[in-house]
C-alpha cells in the first residue's frame, strides 16, 4: 500500500479515530480491491473509488502485488453549502 504525497498529506491530518477507520478500509481493499461497493473509473477497470468510510472516499488503482492510494477526502458537515435539511 502506498499513497501519493497528496493523498498521504491528507491521511497525515486525520484525527486518531478516523486514521484508525481509513487503516481498516484500507485492510479490506488490500484483500479484495474490486469490492462490489467500489466503482471503476476507468474503462480498464484498475482506477477506482470507494467510500471506505460516510465520510472517507478514496481513489486507487489495482496493479500487481500494489495497491497506491491517488486521493484520500474526507467529507465533513461543517463545509456544506447547503445541508439536506434545507432541501
Amino acid at each position: 500500500m502506498s499513497f501519493t504525497e497528496q493523498a498521504g498529506q491528507v491521511r497525515d491530518r486525520l484525527d486518531d479515530r478516523r486514521r484508525a477507520a481509513l487503516g481498516k478500509g484500507i485492510a479490506v481493499l488490500a484483500q479484495d480491491p474490486f469490492l462490489d461497493v467500489s466503482g471503476a473509473v476507468s474503462a480498464a477497470g484498475d482506477d477506482r473509488t470507494v467510500r471506505l468510510t460516510q465520510s472517507i472516499p478514496v481513489e486507487y488503482t489495482v496493479g500487481p502485488d500494489r495497491l497506491p492510494i491517488f486521493v484520500v477526502e474526507v467529507l465533513d458537515d461543517e463545509d456544506i453549502v447547503i445541508t439536506d435539511a434545507e432541501v
